[in-house]
């Protein structure tokens, strides 16, 4: 007879809890005070379930960046078909502001922004991915307006993620417009 107060595992959900509570205490604090202890007790796993998944918190993070990344390249195609064009920069600048409103994307690029400032890995990490995935393989050969837009991006990212400014919906928009007017 099997035991009915038996947990039934879910690796991939367990693995996956663990990330995203990690990402959740991670951008209402900072990633110092992700601990182990932290996310079981937020999470009622054992610590013991949580070190099967990832063996230190340094693999954790990794896995959460790698996992951010993969998510974001996927909106970003996503964003681009819906633009009709394959202007990365452009599209990346409207997902930035089109994003900036969903607590779980600015979660999660909180935790790698604090990832790429203090760890070399990781700012390597994100530049591969933009480098890639925005600027064409190349940032130094990117025109000159695409790298204007790539920087405003940037500004609207980091100014949402350490939240700097309160700029309305209707600015950015009007930010967006004008820059759509340099290509």
């Amino acid at each position: 007879m099997e035991n009915p107060y038996k947990r039934k595992k879910d690796p991939e959900a367990s693995k996956q809890l663990i990330l995203n509570t990690a990402a959740e205490i991670g951008a209402t604090a900072d990633w110092h005070q992700v601990t182990f202890q932290a996310i079981a007790d937020k999470t009622g796993l054992s610590k013991g379930g949580i070190i099967h998944h990832f063996r230190n918190k340094e693999e954790l993070l990794e896995e959460l960046v790698r996992q951010s990344l993969v998510e974001l390249t996927d909106w970003i195609v996503e964003e681009k078909k819906s633009l009709g064009n394959d202007i990365a920069p452009i599209a990346f600048l409207r997902f930035v502001i089109k994003k900036s409103t969903d607590l779980s994307y600015r979660r999660t690029m909180k935790v790698i922004l604090q990832a790429a400032l203090v760890n070399e890995q990781y700012k390597k990490m994100w530049h591969e991915w933009f480098t890639e995935h925005i600027a064409g393989g190349s940032i130094e050969n990117m025109d000159i307006n695409s790298q204007i837009i790539m920087l405003v991006a940037d500004g609207f990212w980091f100014a949402d993620n350490l939240n700097l400014y309160n700029i309305s919906e209707s600015n950015k928009e009007q930010i967006v417009n004008k820059l759509l007017q340099l290509n």
